[in-house]
């Protein structure tokens, strides 16, 4: 059995982008809300679930954006649950000559513990000179720190970023026989594009197609997934492909959603693609999504349009 930069549940969440790219908080001065649940099934003895949140806005006082995430994950080979926290702050704004660059810095704190439901039947069903069940006898198991630098290019129509993280194993009770050190650093890519650009302020067709490459790194992982949303009023559908170098698994899916006012409730699923993937695997995501724009309001002159 064999373990992965995903016993750190490193999944690629669809819908929680300022955890791919920190530089992405507050963006635009939006208030947003991400939550939802991501399921990955690679085979019997090799499945993970995150469970994931994050709140993002701009500050004024702090000139920036800042970000707050949390994730809950599940290992079930390792009977290893995890619980993770993160921080990031986006800023130092740079002006180019067709967009802006914005550098963000942050970390995240992560601590694994054995799984809740077999420690509790552990300590129930075990005697004092029974084997416990893997992992091991502590329930918790390791803490890692991991630092994170981002970088985001945008402007209207497109957005190029790269996340670099290294993790720090800084408490490990004891070892057991699939723990190891993660690898010294991850790098995150993240692309997308507006295909439909505005016209006077007026979008030329009533939808927009927006494309999206995510690339993630690490010595012991490798993934991407290549992703096309149509976005209507009310409605989103799409499709997208995931490959999971490492176990050799490409997953083709389609997206739908639905959005009302600034809620949008988007279902990402897909299954491996037969004859190329080694495993018969399925991922599927649920996820809620509140974003909020910045409101304009003159007490003078309520129905005045924004100044630029």
């Amino acid at each position: 059995m064999k373990t992965y930069a995903q016993s750190e549940t490193y999944l690629l969440p669809f819908n929680n982008k300022v955890a791919i790219n920190p530089s992405l908080a507050g963006l635009n001065n939006n208030d947003s809300y991400h939550s939802g649940n991501q399921y990955y099934y690679v085979n019997e003895g090799q499945t993970y679930n995150l469970l994931y949140a994050s709140w993002d806005s701009y500050s004024d006082k702090l000139k920036g954006g800042i970000a707050l995430t949390f994730g809950q994950g599940l290992i079930n080979e390792l009977n290893v649950c995890t619980t993770e926290f993160g921080f990031s702050y986006s800023g130092f704004p740079i002006k180019t000559k067709n967009g802006e660059i914005l550098l963000s810095v942050g970390t995240n704190l992560l601590v694994g513990t054995k799984q809740w439901t077999v420690a509790f039947l552990d300590g129930i069903l075990l005697g004092r000179n029974d084997l416990s069940s893997p992992p091991g006898d502590s329930f918790f198991r390791y803490t890692t720190i991991k630092p994170k630098l981002g970088f985001l290019w945008t402007n209207d129509s497109f957005q190029f970023g790269i996340t670099g993280a290294t993790p720090y194993r800084l408490m490990a009770p004891e070892e057991f026989e699939y723990d190891h050190q993660p690898g010294p650093v991850s790098i995150t890519i993240y692309m997308s594009g507006v295909l439909d650009k505005r016209k006077k302020d007026l979008y030329s067709k009533p939808f927009q197609l927006s494309p999206e490459l995510i690339v993630f790194y690490n010595e012991e992982s490798i993934l991407s997934r290549l992703s096309m949303l149509s976005s209507h009023t009310d409605k989103t559908w799409g499709f997208f492909v995931q490959d999971d170098f490492t176990n050799n698994i490409h997953t083709l899916g389609g997206t739908i959603g639905y959005k009302r006012n600034f809620v949008r409730i988007n279902l990402n699923a897909g299954m491996a693609i037969p004859g190329i993937s080694d495993e018969n695997s399925f991922l599927c995501e649920l996820s809620l999504n509140i974003v909020v724009p910045p409101f304009d309001y003159s007490k003078i002159n309520p129905w005045a349009p924004a100044k630029n």
